[in-house]
């Protein structure tokens, strides 16, 4: 069983996720609008967030950016939107969310999905630091730190960094990193381009001059650590 926060501004729909994922033995809250959720993020951090992308107040991808920096929540994120352009998968992806249902959608397609990425998350390799060079990654409590300062990465950068460090000098391949992050989604590729660039991003934000990723151009990707 997993805790889980929908967020739904259309109580019809937030309604039957809830009772559904309930009947699969799963405990749920509902917020109609993206400030009650974050209240509720906050007060019980959830197992699994399904995150609708056109919400009142506070829209999904504002909402997820807060959730992943605010609360530094690390939960795995499900959006559901009736958009299906390539450019909002991948914006949602940059705002931390881990899969994407487009509406309508079946309540079963959405058990799957929940379950799959539960056991992932629970599958997540817990050992301790990893150093590599000036770059220390605490899988336990999912932190990076270059030097002294820690780079605040959501689920998916962290688990790209976790993936280059865990094996340091090797280059991994596109379809490799794909694979491990993504399963067989059709839009990978472009995911993963985006994702290495949001990774760079958020080091260089929060005031590291290491470039932690080192593109070999024809091959793939390895970390960078000096």
């Amino acid at each position: 069983m997993a805790r889980i926060l929908v967020i739904e501004d259309d109580p019809e729909i937030g309604g039957n996720v809830c009772d559904f994922l309930e009947q699969r033995g799963h405990a749920c809250h509902w917020a109609g609008d993206g400030y009650v959720g974050l209240a509720l993020a906050a007060n019980e951090p959830p197992e699994l967030v399904v995150l609708d992308l056109n919400l009142p107040r506070m829209d999904g991808l504002t909402w997820a950016r807060r959730y992943r920096r605010e609360l530094e929540g690390n939960a795995p994120l499900i959006m559901l939107t009736a958009r299906d352009e390539l450019g909002d998968k991948l914006a949602g992806f940059d705002a931390g969310a881990d899969d994407y249902l487009i509406k309508p959608f079946e309540l079963a397609e959405l058990a799957v999905r929940v379950e799959a990425l539960l056991r992932r998350a629970q599958g997540r390799p817990l050992a301790g630091a990893l150093r590599r060079g000036r770059l220390e990654i605490d899988r336990d409590a999912r932190r990076v730190r270059v030097d002294d300062a820690e780079v605040r990465l959501p689920p998916k950068p962290f688990q790209l960094i976790e993936l280059l460090a865990a094996r340091d000098g090797r280059v991994f391949s596109h379809e490799e990193l794909e694979r491990a992050i993504w399963g067989d989604e059709e839009f990978r590729s472009e995911a993963l381009r985006t994702l290495v660039a949001t990774t760079r991003r958020l080091f260089a934000q929060a005031g590291c001059e290491l470039d932690p990723i080192e593109t070999l151009h024809g091959h793939g990707y390895r970390l960078r650590t000096r």
